[in-house]
């Protein structure tokens, strides 16, 4: 029998950006008019100093739920971050019958009660990391059917490497009515296989190690992704009782085991938002510290920043200084170029950020975006704050301050969740009042940023409009 999430264990609403009439009404294109559309009002151009903490790991936090239903017994996760996609996430596995217990950002889950193996459609469509609990479905229970995923409008993100590599571990994957059907073909389980990715998909490498680790023999994927939260989650399955080797490398070996346990985890912090302040400090001219960080998950921006003309400072190990004022660098940031690409290559989720910042840098920059192919709509909206940006394909030539970019408030809307967020760091640097429309997709990644950027001295409200207006 289906339990429900118990929200009601946490002190005040996990999240406090969504309401049961906006949620899941934000993953279109163009705004839509609803009875409460809450905006962030920023008045600029904003000087940050002070300390900020950095939440855990949202990319993270997804897997790691999901690999939750891979085990007998109760997991228990430290340090989630209060977002919306931890809650949708948490109330997927609830539908399926997990019980799920929230309380002062840990999460209980106890999945030993799962009744149902396909995902509800609705829930689907608020969140593209449901799509995670394929694997661990099929592998402990045989079969699943989940529709295909929701999420940030940024380009293609197919699923093919995902069903694929099913398949090689012996499962029947059929695609009807907009689902994915899956099912162990020997009517018992997967099996060991072996499986090359024709991309290192994040995605497709945590579906697949956790379908993996539960599959009769050994299985041996290659061209997997690098990333630090692909390591995260092989040791959190290792610390259930899987066998995994090679995580963080090109190459998995994965034997699977009849039966994984429950376990505990403490979130990493957020790699992502650590690059988001570090980068909210560059454009606003700031000095501003961090913690805690994991300063190997964040070198390449650190490289890049430093060679802007940052100054940045470990204090102690999980403590950074950013500073980019002019009294401790002496001169303005110089321009810079960057190439997004998997681990440990320029992350893409902090391109569109990166952007806004050059947007103010002396001379002109080449952004390269290689992983997403839709990921450039941002530039629009920065645009509309008076950048000069000139966008072919998924190539952007940035221009700086000296070269015709001038930022000044504007009503603006956050199309995707970096993007959105991009716009917030233009807005701090603008002069003038910027009114960001659709920000439901920010703070499905971004745990209270109004308030962080409020302790740091921003000026910036989180505000309810009525009715809301088209921007278009």
């Amino acid at each position: 029998m289906a339990l429900s999430c118990n929200n009601t264990l946490f002190p005040k609403p996990f999240v406090t950006s969504c309401s049961s009439q906006t949620q899941g009404t934000h993953f279109s294109n163009l705004p839509q008019p609803t009875k409460q559309d809450p905006i962030f009002k920023i008045k600029g151009p904003s000087t940050l100093s002070g300390h900020i903490t950095v939440s855990g790991s949202k990319n993270a936090s997804l897997p790691l739920l999901a690999a939750t239903l891979c085990c007998s017994g109760t997991s228990l996760l430290h340090n989630l971050p209060n977002v919306s996609d931890i809650q949708a996430m948490a109330s997927i596995l609830s539908s399926l019958g997990a019980k799920v217990d929230a309380f002062d950002g840990k999460m209980m889950v106890n999945s030993d009660g799962v009744g149902k193996v396909e995902v509800d459609l609705e829930e689907m469509k608020k969140i593209r990391g449901g799509f995670f609990v394929i694997g661990p479905l099929v592998a402990r229970f045989g079969e699943a059917v989940v529709a295909l995923p929701g999420g940030c409008n940024i380009g293609k993100r197919p699923v093919d490497l995902h069903l694929r590599g099913l398949r090689a571990l012996g499962a029947v994957v059929e695609l009807r009515d907009g689902k994915v059907w899956a099912r162990a073909a020997n009517g018992r389980g997967l099996v060991g296989g072996k499986f090359r990715l024709d991309y290192p998909s994040v995605g497709a490498t945590e579906t697949l190690m956790m379908a993996a680790s539960m599959a009769d023999g050994t299985t041996v994927l290659s061209n997997v992704a690098k990333e630090p939260e692909v390591v995260d989650l092989a040791r959190f399955l290792t610390d259930c009782g899987a066998w995994i080797e090679g995580a963080g490398s090109d190459n998995l070996i994965i034997r699977g085991k009849r039966q994984l346990y429950g376990s505990e985890c403490v979130i990493k912090p957020d790699r992502i938002e650590t690059g988001t302040f570090m980068l909210a400090a560059a454009i606003t001219r700031s000095c501003i510290l961090m913690s805690p960080v994991i300063p190997s998950r964040v070198s390449c921006l650190i490289d890049k920043l430093s060679q802007a003309g940052c100054k940045i400072s470990r204090l102690d190990q999980q403590t950074l200084q950013v500073s980019a004022h002019p009294s401790h660098i002496g001169y303005d940031l110089k321009s810079f170029d960057i190439k997004t690409n998997p681990f440990p290559g320029f992350p893409t989720d902090l391109q569109p950020q990166t952007m806004a910042l050059l947007t103010t840098c002396t001379g002109s920059s080449l952004v390269e975006e290689s992983v997403f192919d839709n990921r450039m709509t941002h530039a629009r909206e920065l645009q509309k704050l008076g950048a000069r940006i000139q966008v072919s394909g998924s190539n952007a030539l940035v221009y700086g301050f000296d070269e015709g970019s001038a930022l000044e408030g504007s009503r603006v809307i956050a199309r995707d969740l970096r993007g959105g967020v991009s716009i917030i760091l233009a807005g701090l640097a603008a002069k003038g009042t910027t009114q960001i429309h659709d920000i439901a997709h920010i703070e499905r990644g971004y745990e209270n940023i109004d308030m962080k950027l409020q302790n740091l001295g921003a000026d910036i409200q989180r505000l309810t409009l009525t009715p809301a207006p088209h921007l278009l």
